[in-house]
């Protein structure tokens, strides 16, 4: 199974994302699920939705991750708090693109 790992740009400089690398790589949190299955990281990428003020990255990231084969994103805690409230949106761009969005990743 391929999947991403997405994450809000403003944390750039201040999370170091060793929480989300952490959960993967031991299978912990939301990542337990794949516990017992053979899991591809493919991506992890940086949501600009709030700054940028449009959709048009992420479809572009969205169709790229699909053509990939990517079948699942998992959001970060930073995104799933989002403070523009656009959770609901961004899920809905991927989704559209066959990839399930799961909020949470440690």
């Amino acid at each position: 199974m391929k999947i991403a790992i997405g994450v809000c740009e403003k944390i750039n400089g201040v999370c170091s994302t060793m929480g989300c690398f952490r959960a993967f790589n031991n299978r912990e949190k939301h990542f337990s699920i794949y516990e017992n299955h053979s899991v591809e990281l493919m991506s992890f990428f940086s949501c600009n939705m709030c700054t940028s003020n449009s959709d048009e990255n992420l479809i572009k990231i969205a169709e790229r991750l699909e053509g990939e084969g990517v079948t699942k994103l998992h959001l970060g805690a930073c995104v799933v708090k989002c403070k523009a409230e656009r959770t609901k949106e961004i899920k809905g761009i991927f989704e559209k693109h066959n990839i399930s969005a799961v909020e949470g990743t440690h």
